[in-house]
């Protein structure tokens, strides 16, 4: 349980900094109004550097990057009546989170063995 907690604020924490540096990376409020690929990047970056860190219970990354994203939605910016809609992007972008997550813990899991290592004797 503690693992699931501790990467669910990791994971909040990370999202939360997406949608914080946007304005001054972007110029852009919301990052997926940004013409670059800023958002797509942060999203896929953050899984991928959460899989590396807490290869445990990835599957917490995703969710934890959404309820982030969503608090500081509703902390810092006006809500509007779309904010449902908002909710659904926040869920289908955080897929990415999810793939870069995976893809960490594979590297980490993969670098770990390596470095394990299967002696062999010449």
């Amino acid at each position: 349980m503690k693992d699931v907690l501790a990467n669910l604020v990791l994971a909040a924490l990370m999202g939360a900094a997406i949608w914080a540096a946007s304005p001054s990376l972007t110029g852009r409020t919301e990052p997926w109004d940004s013409e670059s690929l800023y958002y797509v990047a942060s999203l896929a970056i953050a899984g991928v550097l959460l899989g590396l860190s807490r290869p445990r219970r990835v599957w917490i990354h995703p969710v934890g990057i959404v309820l982030g994203q969503l608090l500081y939605e509703l902390l810092f910016l006006p809500i509007g009546p779309f904010l449902g809609v908002g909710v659904l992007f926040l869920v289908a972008y955080s897929l990415l989170s999810l793939v870069g997550a995976l893809l960490g813990k594979w590297l980490r899991l993969t670098l770990e063995g390596k470095s394990r290592g299967t002696s062999s004797s010449a």
